[in-house]
């Protein structure tokens, strides 16, 4: 019988040229679907909810790929997979899915974090895992100039081009959240859909208010001037993280 086999899926990005296959380029797609062919004895196209970059982790990605049903259960499915795997790639969680669910096109919204260490030396154990930020941050402007992004927007400042046209820069983000917590500052986004780099942008230009050099007014202005060039440096991959994608069962 022929199932819709998703995956939620969890990697360090580290070692990897991103989610997308890229020939012979080691990529988590082309690692999955390896698998699965090792596994099943043919092809089978893997897809995801979205590409991640290289070196931008995740902990909640999710894949899918129509197959026949071969394991006894699905339990037996994910230990297969992740005994085949790369260490830096595990199946957090297998089911089967209606017959029309699509990892990309049925996703309704994602939730992405993205890990700043403010401390004054990087933590051995924080590297490749955040980004380094040894001046102290100001988490109060931050917060002044994160109101400005909530909503219906136009993110044109705060994208970087992706090789091909698109319909639209406006996105809608639903709520962005701000912590600190033993010296790691977290911002989290959750938003009905992101473009090229745009939370990487973000962050760049938060941490700029954060150290003073861009007050939340101006980072406003950057913000209504549609214009990439006006934005500050996009901050490193190590830090971003996709935590969790969104469907019409989990969607708030």
């Amino acid at each position: 019988m022929q199932k819709i086999h998703k995956l939620t899926v969890a990697y360090d990005g580290t070692p990897f040229s991103g989610w997308q296959i890229q020939g012979n380029k080691p990529t988590v797609q082309l690692h999955l679907e390896q698998v699965v062919e090792r596994c099943w004895g043919q092809h089978h196209h893997v897809y995801g909810s979205g590409r991640t970059d290289s070196g931008v982790h995740a902990t909640g990605q999710v894949a899918h790929f129509d197959a026949e049903v071969k394991f006894a259960n699905l339990s037996a499915l994910q230990s297969a997979l992740n005994h085949n795997l790369p260490p830096e790639i595990r199946i957090v969680r297998a089911v089967y899915a209606r017959p029309d669910f699509h990892a990309r096109f049925s996703a309704r919204g994602k939730k992405y974090v993205y890990r700043i260490a403010n401390t004054p030396f990087h933590d051995p154990f924080e590297l490749h895992r955040s980004w380094h930020v040894p001046r102290p941050l100001n988490l109060a402007l931050m917060e002044e100039a994160l109101a400005h992004l909530i909503g219906l927007k136009d993110f044109a400042s705060f994208t970087s081009n992706p090789g091909y046209e698109r319909a639209t820069t406006v996105r809608h983000i639903r709520k962005i959240t701000l912590r600190r917590r033993q010296g790691i500052v977290e911002l989290s986004f959750w938003g009905d859909g992101f473009l090229y780099r745009m939370v990487r942008n973000l962050v760049g230009a938060l941490v700029k208010v954060g150290l003073g050099r861009l007050s939340p007014e101006s980072f406003h202005q950057v913000l209504e001037s549609r214009r990439r060039s006006a934005a500050p440096n996009t901050a490193p991959a190590c830090g971003l993280y996709l935590q969790e994608v969104f469907y019409r069962e989990n969607y708030v």
